[in-house]
């Protein structure tokens, strides 16, 4: 079977660029035959390959003459092209519209998660007492600190752990319904001696804010160091103020930058008081001095 075409074939195209063979016409009838794919073997001893070509067909197609091109009908191709196109294009137009519109519906959807965490972590502060003495009628096990800022120096005062047997309860105060007014409850409880504190879930938490606020204080009385050791007051924040916080949490430990400014501070009133001492004892010696002249 030959691949090749016959030079004197008139190739004629309908308006899909489909190629017809014309055989011969009659009254405004083409009879044409259409390509049709073929497939031939070729090969030498046991290699064999098989190969795809088209060829006109053996039957014929009467079709209306007007309806053929001699050439391939690229205006209407172009046109077709272009209108898929634009087909496409508002597919395309109407797929990102609709993206548009669900990712704007999931923006609104995490904004009202957002939101409505927010509200509940709010919830769960303004209401930490409720919970927590919610737990502990549960029967778990709540761990108690109480950190207040110093109205002195306005760093923290050293925490304090609350012994869970002076711990008194809840407090609610105000409410009066008859009137219009609202029960409130204070955000943290209090112990007997009416400190008030908090409860942490682990006492891994707990440690880790005495740390936090330790790092807090720290950082304030490098601002503005004061390095007496000797008396320690609430109102001031001196270097005995970190001592007396390691102290009570002995976890904790003065870091190495303020250890180090007050070694420098300490040489420096050594030095100090030598010269002073110097200058001391050079006075009392010429003061003997010019007691034994004649």
């Amino acid at each position: 079977m030959s691949k090749t075409m016959k030079r004197s074939t008139v190739w004629l195209y309908d308006k899909t660029g489909a190629a017809f063979s014309l055989d011969h016409e009659i009254d405004g009838t083409a009879y044409v035959r259409p390509m049709v794919k073929v497939f031939f073997q070729s090969g030498y001893g046991d290699e064999m390959h098989e190969e795809e070509d088209v060829e006109p067909a053996k039957y014929l197609v009467a079709v209306e003459r007007s309806s053929l091109f001699d050439a391939p009908p690229l205006v209407e191709l172009n046109a077709d092209i272009k209108a898929r196109t634009e087909e496409l294009a508002a597919l395309k137009a109407e797929a990102k519209k609709a993206i548009n519109e669900l990712k704007s519906q999931r923006s609104a959807a995490e904004y009202k998660l957002a939101d409505a965490k927010r509200q509940l972590d709010q919830w769960m502060q303004t209401h930490k007492g409720m919970i927590d003495l919610g737990k502990l009628l549960d029967g778990k096990i709540l761990y108690p600190l109480s950190v207040d800022e110093n109205s002195y120096h306005g760093a923290r005062s050293v925490p304090h752990i609350p012994k869970m047997k002076d711990i008194a309860g809840l407090r609610v105060e105000g409410g009066d319904f008859e009137k219009g007014k609202e029960w409130r409850v204070k955000r943290y409880l209090s112990d007997g001696y009416h400190t008030s504190f908090q409860f942490f879930d682990t006492e891994e938490e707990r440690a880790a804010v005495i740390q936090s606020e330790f790092d807090v204080t720290c950082a304030r009385f490098r601002q503005k160091p004061d390095f007496t050791v000797d008396i320690y007051t609430t109102t001031n924040l001196h270097y005995g103020t970190l001592m007396e916080w390691v102290k009570k949490h002995p976890a904790l430990s003065i870091p190495e930058d303020i250890k180090t400014m007050k070694a420098a501070n300490d040489a420096e009133l050594v030095e100090q008081r030598k010269a002073k001492l110097a200058a001391e004892l050079a006075a009392m010696d010429a003061i003997a001095k010019a007691e034994t002249r004649p």
